[in-house]
């Protein structure tokens, strides 16, 4: 929970970053699923973190509602979806090229 709380006010996790996955969690920090999920509650009861309904067990980082930010609310999120743009982009240029040398229409 403190490094949650630390990256948050240092600005290493910002609003809209996902939460790593609860197994993930327990190999970083050697904790069993249940003192995990205690933390997330914790968490999620201190506005450092909210669950998307979307996704299972998805979590955001959320500064809160009343904890004082230096950054537009979607910033996070926003960098996000650009990264995830061009990463998109990029593997359907991949795609056309493996498609065209299956086909057997490599224009290269």
């Amino acid at each position: 929970m403190g490094d949650v709380r630390h990256g948050v006010e240092q600005r290493r996790y910002l609003r809209g970053m996902i939460f790593p996955e609860i197994a993930v969690v327990e190999r970083l920090y050697g904790l069993s699923e249940k003192e995990v999920r205690s933390a997330i509650r914790r968490l999620r009861d201190e506005e450092l973190l909210q669950l998307h309904d979307d996704y299972q067990e998805t979590y955001f980082i959320d500064v809160g509602r009343g904890a004082p930010s230096r950054e537009p609310a979607d910033t996070g999120l926003v960098a996000q979806v650009a990264e995830l743009t061009t990463r998109l982009q990029e593997l359907g240029s991949r795609v056309q090229a493996l498609e065209a040398i299956v086909m057997g229409r490599d224009e290269r």
